[in-house]
């Protein structure tokens, strides 16, 4: 199963938010396992430095634990035709537009995020953690 996995899901591991770190960190923990393949856009990576350098407040550490991450999914190219086909969309949050363009490029199986709401009309399969962790609890 191939999975775009949104940036607060990622987030949540590194700067270990308290209400969301343990499911967060059990999607990751499935990708690590090779029990899916856990997939993020390349121009997520920089917004995943940029807020995570800010709740550490040390560029070293920031590396360290972004590396670890890197360990465990794989960084995916957007293309000049994501953006362009994003763009034309004009939807309010062109971050999560370009995550949904970009899943369906490289013909992902869906997104796992805690926000669904924001990427109910870019027409892609949607799974919370709880959800997705729910799936691989029953079979």
């Amino acid at each position: 199963m191939r999975l775009m996995i949104d940036t607060n899901i990622i987030l949540d591991v590194l700067i270990r938010r308290e209400n969301f770190y343990g499911n967060s960190k059990a999607v990751l923990s499935l990708c690590e396992d090779r029990t899916i393949q856990g997939l993020v856009p390349a121009s997520a990576v920089t917004d995943i430095f940029y807020i995570t350098r800010k709740a550490l407040g040390n560029t070293e550490d920031t590396y360290r634990v972004i590396s670890s991450i890197l360990n465990i999914v794989r960084i995916l190219t957007v293309t000049n035709d994501d953006v362009l086909n994003a763009f034309q969309v004009k939807a309010k949050d062109f971050e999560d537009c370009l995550m949904a363009t970009c899943a369906k490029s490289n013909k992902c199986d869906g997104i796992v995020t805690r926000n669904k709401k924001d990427f109910l009309t870019f027409g892609v399969t949607l799974y919370s953690p709880e959800e997705l962790l729910q799936l691989f609890e029953e079979t």
